[in-house]
């Protein structure tokens, strides 16, 4: 698994103990376009009946917005390919 987001794969994969429940924080531009795109990798990755939850919350400045999911995952390349996309989408600051 050369091209994981992961240093080492294996032992995240262990760790994540699948199918459950996986819990993803997102920072990126505050625009309606940012948060389109986000919401359109989300479910596109994950399919909309696996998004238990959604919280958004807008810095005091409104530049960024902290972006929270919580989504069930059977499968553990689900969960790299959204760290993968997210992060690659243009205005992403970071993934946790």
């Amino acid at each position: 698994m050369s091209d994981s987001v992961f240093r080492n794969p294996e032992t995240v994969r262990e760790q994540m103990d699948l199918p459950g429940k996986v819990s993803y924080s997102f920072v990126g531009d505050s625009s309606p376009e940012y948060h389109a795109k986000l919401e359109e990798i989300v479910v596109r990755v994950a399919g909309e009946e696996n998004v238990h939850r959604r919280a958004f919350r807008e810095s005091s400045g409104g530049v960024y917005t902290a972006y929270r999911f919580v989504i069930f995952h059977t499968d553990f390349e689900e969960v790299e390919a959204l760290y993968r996309e997210v992060g690659r989408l243009p205005g992403t600051r970071f993934v946790l």
